[in-house]
């Protein structure tokens, strides 16, 4: 189980029983052929994951870091003592790993992880909802000369920034097709899926609430029939349901929340709530104000959550633009130009895992989180259940 170095986190149960992070990487099928295999697959992903969680953001890192423990700590994975790792070779191998099989044993993995976390606080009598995000991004740096590039879609906790599923959009397609596949493994009672315009689809709608959960999307013009009808609501004489008002990043933002019960009279399935954000947002260094007003509906019927819960399910969404931004301000994914085969989906995986096993360990800063285990390496080893 994960050893805690946080003086201030504590495990819900420290005598929960999971499978160690080597265990659940070994789960992967092994591409390479049984003659000549000199190491397990699963140990040698493993510190590959430790290196990601100590800051390592290209392959090269990645093998020196290995490189560097110790004989003893990797003959205790099954690796050999004297291991002499190319990235090369770590970039041909992580090419043919399966993306679809890696990405069920880490997201399973972090799911069971985050299942030991402290409760939350329940303001209401009412059993609480979890928020999960789906929104989908490009890895650049992964730009062939034909044009194409890697794009992936994937669901993450708003509270713990954990990545659940994941799923690599095909060639020639869109994230819309893969939206059913991604949440067909997962457990929607009990749970709010968010997503922005795109997702705001009939069929999509109908998946959730026939597996038990609800939605809450964005409606932009591509629902134009649904827009026009959102704007046509009596907006002026409802009442204000809720209102923030927060400043940080040199800004202040002003948020307005107004509420419409809506069931039948809206042409999408399962619509019980009308919502309009009127967000006024002030530059404290140009003084440019904005104002900003975006439309949503969402399942859930009126009373089922608060109103200062429902907003916050709102802003919780850009929570996996936050988790986006760290890859690629942290780890510099965008710049990363491995681009073959499953390697960049393998790669972006092992990030989504570093920062889902910090956030877990109740880190808020991840930049920060690196630079610890880059200078504590034993407690990163801790994480496998090796100390030196």
């Amino acid at each position: 189980m994960l050893s805690r170095h946080l003086e201030h986190v504590t495990l819900t149960d420290p005598a929960v029983d999971l499978p160690t992070l080597a265990e659940v990487l070994d789960t992967v099928p092994d591409p390479r052929s049984r003659r000549g295999r000199r190491y397990r697959l699963g140990p040698l992903l493993a510190l590959a994951l430790l290196a990601v969680l100590g800051g390592a953001t290209s392959l090269v890192q990645i093998t020196r870091v290995i490189a560097g423990y110790d004989p003893g700590v990797r003959a205790r994975l099954g690796l050999p003592p004297a291991i002499r790792l190319a990235a090369s070779t770590l970039g041909r191998l992580l090419a043919r790993l399966d993306g679809d099989a890696f990405d069920t044993a880490t997201c399973g993995y972090l799911a069971e992880l985050a299942a030991c976390q402290p409760p939350r606080q329940a303001t209401s009598p009412r059993t609480p909802l979890l928020g999960l995000a789906v929104d989908g991004k490009t890895l650049r740096g992964s730009r062939t000369r034909h044009g194409s590039t890697v794009h992936l879609l994937a669901a993450i906790r708003h509270d713990t920034q954990t990545v659940l599923a994941q799923r690599q959009i095909e060639a020639k397609s869109n994230e819309i097709p893969a939206f059913t596949p991604l949440l067909r493994s997962l457990d929607l009672s009990g749970t709010v899926i968010t997503a922005d315009a795109l997702h705001t689809q009939h069929n999509h709608a109908r998946q959730i609430v026939a597996a038990g959960g609800h939605y809450l999307f964005i409606v932009k013009g591509n629902q134009p029939t649904l827009l026009r009808r959102l704007k046509a609501l009596p907006w002026r004489e409802a009442i204000l349901n809720d209102r923030t008002d927060e400043s940080g990043h040199g800004r202040r933002e002003i948020r307005r929340m107004k509420i419409c019960a809506v069931r039948p009279g809206l042409p999408f399935p399962h619509a019980a709530q009308a919502i309009q954000v009127k967000r006024r947002r002030t530059d404290h260094k140009t003084g440019k104000t904005t104002i900003v007003t975006i439309y949503a509906i969402t399942s859930l019927p009126p009373g089922r959550i608060a109103h200062a819960q429902l907003a916050a399910l709102i802003r919780g969404h850009w929570s996996i633009e936050a988790l986006h931004h760290i890859r690629d301000v942290t780890y510099h994914e965008d710049a990363c130009r491995v681009r073959t085969g499953a390697a960049p989906r393998v790669l972006s995986s092992l990030r989504n895992l570093a920062i889902g096993l910090a956030r877990l360990l109740g880190w808020t800063n991840i930049a920060s989180a690196t630079d610890y285990y880059r200078s504590h390496p034993a407690d990163g080893l801790q994480l496998l259940g090796l100390t030196t």
